[in-house]
């Protein structure tokens, strides 16, 4: 998709737990609607989410939408063939454009460093379904999905945070980050949402030289502030959870909403973005 003829043509990047979707029961509002209506207009909206591929393509086909993906916190972008609100495609039409090292083996290859820190946390793969369910508010398809993970690893970080940020210090030296979501810390390599978002930006502005593109980026928690930090605009989504967004330099540059996903989400773009009616 291209309008080369927009004033102003946004990549508009999203988070999806408590941004897009709710955090308590995951619903999305009008947003699916709003994401149709900027599609028309010639506007790209990316989901640059924690969640799985398999997770966001499943949101994303059951609405009739066909949308680039970041997922896994940064660990692999994939773009439709074609970017539309009315979906007629299936998870073999994504092209990866950037997929970062699986993480598979890493409690194997790393067990000298995890026996270190074994009374600090645990791996959500490790936990049986029942407390799955319940840290996750997910269960059913909806578990299944969101287990196929390629690129990170969940934890349950159950200690302080001086020792989290040793437990940080200590893997870094072996090229991986600990993120901080909402409800989980993520285990990863050398990538980040923001990261990705700027792999995504180069190659549509590589892509469609004659467009002038900005970034929008719309998230609601500590894993996100990579993302907002990079973009032109960025907006902050009133988060009911206890990670929020604390980094006063962003707080200050950035839109903030008033309301909660997935009202939020609907108020912050409607001060950027001329959507008519909605």
């Amino acid at each position: 998709m291209c309008n080369s003829s927009s004033i102003n043509t946004y990549l508009i990047f999203t988070d999806l737990d408590g941004t897009f979707l709710s955090n308590d029961n995951f619903s999305f509002g009008d947003n699916i609607n709003l994401t149709k209506k900027l599609l028309n207009l010639g506007h790209y909206v990316i989901i640059n989410s924690s969640k799985t591929f398999a997770e966001i393509y499943d949101l994303l086909s059951s609405n009739d939408l066909s949308l680039p993906i970041i997922c896994e916190t940064g660990g692999g972008i994939y773009l439709p063939q074609v970017q539309s609100g009315n979906n007629q495609s299936n998870h073999l039409d994504y092209i990866p454009l950037f997929e970062a090292p699986k993480v598979s083996n890493i409690q194997s290859d790393l067990s000298f460093i995890f026996n270190e820190f074994e009374d600090d946390f645990r791996f959500f793969d490790d936990l049986d379904k029942k407390d799955q369910e319940k840290l996750s508010n997910l269960n059913g398809d909806g578990l299944i999905l969101a287990s196929k993970r390629v690129f990170t690893k969940l934890i349950v970080w159950e200690s302080n945070m001086d020792r989290l940020e040793e437990f940080t210090n200590t893997l870094e030296k072996y090229n991986l980050n600990i993120i901080r979501g909402a409800r989980f810390c993520h285990l990863c390599s050398a990538f980040s949402k923001g990261k990705s978002m700027n792999i995504l930006k180069s190659h549509y502005v590589k892509k469609y030289p004659e467009i002038t593109f900005k970034t929008i980026a719309l998230g609601d928690s500590s894993n996100d502030i990579d993302m907002l930090m990079h973009a032109d605009i960025s907006c902050i989504i009133n988060s009911v959870g206890n990670n929020k967004i604390n980094n006063e330099e962003l707080l200050k540059k950035s839109i903030r909403s008033n309301a909660p996903a997935p009202l939020g989400w609907h108020e912050c773009l409607k001060k950027i973005v001329d959507i008519g009616d909605s």
